[in-house]
């Protein structure tokens, strides 16, 4: 069957797609930032539980439910866009594995409100307690971002959406696509190293060194692990989308390249324990990340859609005032968090 007969009429956009396409791109760096957060620091806590809890385990697990609330939130506009411009592709790939997609809300509500009841009943939970919890939370979070990983790279293959007409129980995945697990790993594996940055940071600013230590061992670890990650997720793509980065495409290589630099600035500050400047390399390499997976979703995508090609109705009003809200609400998002920073001063 020819996949192209599978795929839906593109779905019009409202502006011109790079505006889109960088929005989206911004917001999915603060998403994966918040997110990795999250993941990374619940296996750090997980980690000590097994230990019987610890100083440093204690205090990020504070933070955790926060942190979750603020990457669920912030994972809403990256995906608005990517159904915008993407949905005759990403619409699909939900479809075709609903069952799990539409499971993931209960795991982030359950994982949510599991992190609440480890944080405000962490002494009466006692040792197994906080084991048990922590070992439930941990197993949904990487269900959700497994099922994460699935649906992204479902919706870049048409060719095996044929697979519906034997299961069309929304039971689909993607599990014998080779990049799937490379993918998963590279962005777990990076998601330690940005939890035990965060709790090095935290730990920074309450001037605790022993969640500075513990923040970038676990950094340098899992950055000098992620090396390895990255080299299999890269030869684990098509050679043809493989080589938009060895030259092909001059923007995927300066990208490319830009990314190895930012990486050794990361492996500098972890092995010198510099937090803030391991801060600002992690803070820059992300959003370098997220255009290189656009890149690669076009490259991907180019035997069916083009964003040159795409429609656009030009109307700017649905975009201004998301534009407008958006602004907003990160204001009132900040200050919130200022509220709350005082408050634990206090």
């Amino acid at each position: 069957m020819d996949p192209s007969a599978l795929i839906p009429e593109a779905i019009g956009i409202s502006v011109p797609p790079v505006w889109p396409v960088v929005l989206s791109i911004i917001t999915l760096s603060v998403h994966l930032l918040l997110m990795n957060a999250v993941f990374g620091g619940t296996v750090i806590v997980f980690v000590h539980s097994l230990s019987g809890g610890s100083a440093v385990s204690r205090s990020m697990s504070r933070r955790l439910p926060t942190l979750l609330a603020l990457a669920i939130n912030a994972g809403v506009p990256p995906l608005l866009f990517l159904q915008a411009v993407y949905g005759q592709f990403s619409y699909v790939s939900s479809i075709l594995m609903a069952v799990f997609w539409l499971a993931v809300i209960a795991a982030l509500m359950i994982g949510y409100y599991g992190l609440y009841y480890h944080n405000f009943r962490y002494e009466r939970l006692g040792v197994s307690g906080r084991r048990l919890v922590m070992t439930v939370v941990l197993c949904l979070i990487v269900y959700t971002g497994f099922m994460f990983s699935n649906k992204m790279t479902l919706m870049l293959r048409p060719e095996v959406w044929s697979g519906y007409f034997s299961d069309p129980d929304g039971y689909l995945l993607n599990l014998h696509d080779p990049v799937l697990i490379p993918r998963f790993m590279h962005f777990a594996v990076s998601a330690l190293a940005v939890g035990g940055l965060t709790v090095a940071f935290f730990g920074r600013r309450k001037g605790d060194n022993d969640s500075v230590d513990t923040g970038m061992k676990w950094f340098r670890r899992s950055t000098l692990a992620n090396v390895l990650m990255g080299v299999w997720f890269l030869m684990s793509l098509p050679k043809d989308v493989m080589l938009i980065f060895m030259g092909r495409n001059m923007a995927a290589t300066v990208l490319f390249c830009a990314g190895l630099v930012l990486l050794l600035a990361m492996l500098h500050a972890a092995f010198t324990r510099n937090v803030t400047f391991a801060a600002v390399a992690t803070v820059l390499i992300v959003p370098v990340m997220a255009t290189m997976r656009h890149l690669v979703r076009q490259k991907y995508l180019s035997p069916y859609f083009s964003l040159d090609t795409a429609p656009v109705s030009g109307q700017w009003q649905p975009f201004l005032l998301f534009v407008i809200s958006l602004a907003v609400g990160s204001l009132c998002v900040a200050y919130m968090l200022r509220l709350m920073s005082r408050a634990e001063r206090s």
